[in-house]
């Protein structure tokens, strides 16, 4: 996917967190593990934390800081 804010590839990965612990992001078809969440590399600190888990597909661009997620609201 292109970035709409710079015109650059953006990465596929997913959002995923459970409402105990930090919500992430990671690169590829796989969730955030134990060691990558202790690690701190995709730690997404905007997001707001509830008691339900979850999991989307996100693309991001690392230059613009911007994530895109689909949704289907209905």
């Amino acid at each position: 996917m292109i970035c709409p804010y710079c015109n650059k590839e953006m990465k596929k990965g997913i959002l995923s967190g459970d409402g105990r612990s930090i919500v992430s992001w990671k690169e590829g078809d796989k969730k955030a593990n134990f060691w990558d969440k202790i690690g701190g590399v995709c730690n997404v600190d905007a997001m707001k934390y509830t008691l339900a888990t979850f999991s989307a597909e996100a693309h991001y661009c690392p230059d613009c800081k911007k994530m895109i997620i689909d949704t289907d609201i209905g």
